[in-house]
């Protein structure tokens, strides 16, 4: 557990010491005033002094006051749940409940800092558990991680379950590693591991860490090549995973994607809000760089790319790269943006014609940038 700091347990709520104080084991915790909770927290994480470091520790960084949550849209309910628990203060007396179980799931952090713990990670659900923003700075956790710990029942002030404490964080300890590789510090190389592709585009090849923009006129079956080639990579590469994101098609294409494909599928049609498309490419993306941070392989299939917002589109198809440590991010996206062809490693474009089950016919500009480093 990360050193505590005095300054930054009195910026935070009760629940949350409370919630510090039940993972430290301290006794008769709830009968405690403010300051001699507090006071108790630091001697039972060795740390009397409050706010010194221990032994061979670095100084505790002063923590900052947690931003006022803003307004959020009612399409997404839960993110008003941080202000519900301020009540919870005002029943010290209630008895400390039971931990219902151990549950697990996808963080996704919130902008005030608190966030949910998600069973399924692209969607809200009734069984999302709430995740204070002590516990998020304390295990230094990110939006993306997949996180396990008990979890108890919501109070009558409340509307989701809470998470107790973090037990485990990627399937490893919830104590922060001393460092934590970041996406953003790892360096991106041209791919070299070759990906099975489905036939037809052996002028075109892509490995894992390419950034893969297909087009092609209308009709000429581009979101057929792209159903084949998520399924193709499926099948061919159980280390890879592979999530397939729709954004802006037909209803009725989104429904063929969600019976033919047997890969995750998220998003929606054009019919849906542009906002909550956006979303589901974050939460994809984040998702993709945790494992890519730790040696895993991510692949993200995207029909379309030009449906996004520029700035969601341009995070999602820069984040495609092979890392010189190890992992690496796939991103094999529809789209006709100039931009997005010029900063593609290959470019796949489709012929005018029948969008059949034969073949697809290359049309020239195909073509992969350093093609002679794919094995």
């Amino acid at each position: 557990m990360a050193i505590l700091d005095r300054k930054e347990l009195e910026q935070s709520p009760l629940a949350d010491l409370h919630a510090i104080a039940s993972e430290l084991g301290i006794e008769g915790y709830r009968r405690l005033r403010r300051e001699e909770l507090i006071d108790a927290l630091l001697a039972g994480a060795g740390d009397g002094a409050g706010g010194e470091p221990e032994a061979g520790g670095e100084p505790a960084a002063e923590a900052e006051p947690e931003a006022e949550a803003e307004p959020e849209p009612e399409a997404e309910p839960e993110r008003a749940a941080e202000p519900e628990r301020a009540a919870e203060a005002a029943d010290e007396s209630e008895p400390e409940p039971e931990p219902e179980d151990v549950r697990s799931g996808t963080l996704d952090i919130l902008p005030n800092g608190s966030g949910f713990m998600r069973p399924d990670p692209y969607a809200h659900s009734r069984d999302d558990v709430y995740v204070s923003p002590a516990q998020i700075r304390r295990c230094e956790l990110r939006p993306g991680d997949e996180i396990a710990g008990p979890v108890r029942g919501p109070r009558r002030s409340e509307r989701y379950p809470s998470l107790i404490h973090v037990e485990t964080v990627n399937g490893q300890s919830a104590d922060p590693p001393p460092e934590r590789k970041r996406f953003e510090d790892l360096t991106p190389v041209f791919a070299s591991e070759r990906l099975t592709s489905t036939e037809g585009l052996e002028a075109a090849p892509f490995g894992k860490g390419s950034r893969v923009a297909v087009g092609g006129p209308p009709g000429s079956g581009v979101t057929t090549l792209l159903r084949r080639i998520a399924l193709t990579l499926a099948a061919s590469h159980p280390d890879v995973d592979v999530t397939v994101l729709l954004a802006g098609i037909r209803p009725e294409e989104v429904t063929e994607w969600r019976r033919d494909s047997e890969v995750a599928v998220v998003g929606g049609g054009f019919d849906r809000p542009v906002d909550e498309q956006a979303q589901a490419a974050d939460a994809v993306i984040e998702r993709a760089k945790r494992r890519a941070e730790s040696g895993g392989h991510a692949a993200l299939v995207l029909d379309s790319l030009d449906a996004l917002p520029p700035q969601a589109a341009r995070r999602v198809f820069g984040a495609a790269r092979a890392l010189e440590e190890g992992g690496s991010i796939t991103v094999i996206a529809a789209t006709g943006a100039d931009d997005a062809q010029r900063l593609a490693t290959t470019r796949i474009v489709l012929e005018a014609g029948d969008a059949g089950p034969h073949p697809p016919s290359l049309a020239p500009g195909s073509g992969t940038l350093r093609a002679d480093r794919l094995d």
